[in-house]
């Protein structure tokens, strides 16, 4: 089932020195298929992609599979999506369960692409779901090892059971959190292997692709160092959000993340996990609840009524839209613009 979702997050600190350089090196334009010239790259979802453009620029051929606006957890490989896997030098994806691997790995399909997991530069976290009771108090609950959540992250899956799969409806993640660009520290990290696998595929360009993975990487120090700087100034930290997308975030800038739903934007919530998060606003004097572009708004909008708090968008990054692509947007630019948000909606000039 898709959803809408939204966007949004701030950076007042450092903005001025973010904004002119985070609009470098933009998307171009929207690529489902790359034409010309230049080291051929295919990749899965829109992170993968926003790193290849980063990092190859005009040396390479960048092909998004996932169209733009599109869910990446709902999102199954065409025919043709697969052909074109089979026709790259390189093909790079995010791993950590987000897409369905067992589609995309086997030996017919990558033919003699050089495969890149991002997931496998960066620290993987688990699942983990903060439950609530009735009186609004939290703690948080591990999901690694259950047995709903058994598909594997690696390049070979365990299968799932028909019953399983139906539950999941169709998601392919497992026991971890996909959502690894949310530490920009952790795009700094896979850039890195981005440059690794370019070099090789393509040596006599290997000092440009060293250079603008430099380069990148110091815009997301910076990106990085704004988030630190605002969280320091905020004392409540908890973060109510439609869908549990922002571990990586809440874990690298001290936040506690509350979902709505879960770590898939289509799980509807119980009645009791309703009245638990109004319960646990209510006792925090929580004051923003974060929905999303692509993700319908009313239980975020029916929390709010409950609670007098307002509503925000934050931006996952998942997937940007046509009009975002065709308009330059970028990782950095909606980081950036994130940032703005949250300052605004926590209260920090």
């Amino acid at each position: 089932m898709k959803k809408w979702r939204s966007i949004g997050l701030t950076g007042v600190l450092a903005v001025g020195a973010l904004v002119s350089t985070l609009l470098l090196g933009g998307c171009g334009s929207n690529t489902n298929e790359a034409t010309g010239e230049g080291l051929a790259v295919v990749t899965t979802v829109y992170p993968a992609y926003d790193i290849a453009k980063q990092v190859g620029g005009d040396k390479v051929q960048v092909t998004m599979l996932v169209p733009p606006g599109t869910e990446p957890h709902d999102w199954e490989p065409t025919v043709k999506d697969l052909k074109a896997v089979g026709k790259a030098k390189v093909f790079i994806y995010n791993g950590a369960g987000l897409e369905p691997t067992e589609k995309l790995l086997t030996p017919d399909i990558i033919k003699d692409a050089k495969t890149v997991e991002l997931a496998s530069a960066v620290d993987v976290l688990p699942i983990t779901t903060t439950e609530l009771t009735s009186e609004g108090e939290a703690a948080h609950h591990d999901h690694e090892g259950e047995a709903h959540h058994n598909h594997q992250h690696k390049d070979s899956p365990q299968p799932a059971t028909e019953a399983q799969e139906e539950a999941e409806h169709d998601h392919h993640h497992g026991s971890v959190d996909p959502h690894i660009w949310l530490n920009p520290m952790n795009v700094a990290k896979e850039v890195d292997v981005v440059v690794k696998a370019f070099s090789e595929a393509d040596p006599a360009n290997q000092a440009y692709y060293e250079a603008n993975g430099k380069a990148y990487k110091e815009k997301l120090a910076a990106l990085d160092t704004a988030y630190k700087a605002f969280a320091d100034q905020v004392s409540n930290k908890e973060l109510v959000v439609t869908h549990e997308a922002f571990g990586y975030l809440a874990n690298q800038y001290g936040f506690t993340q509350i979902g709505i739903m879960g770590i898939a934007p289509d799980a509807e919530p119980t009645p009791e996990r309703m009245a638990a998060i109004i319960s646990f606003v209510k006792a925090h004097q929580v004051k923003a609840i974060f929905s999303e572009e692509l993700v319908n708004p009313k239980l975020a909008n029916a929390i709010a009524t409950e609670t007098g708090a307002k509503v925000y968008k934050l931006n996952p990054v998942e997937g940007l839209t046509e009009a975002q692509m065709q308009n330059g947007e970028t990782y950095l630019s909606i980081m950036t613009q994130n940032l703005t948000v949250l300052r605004e909606a926590l209260g920090v000039k």
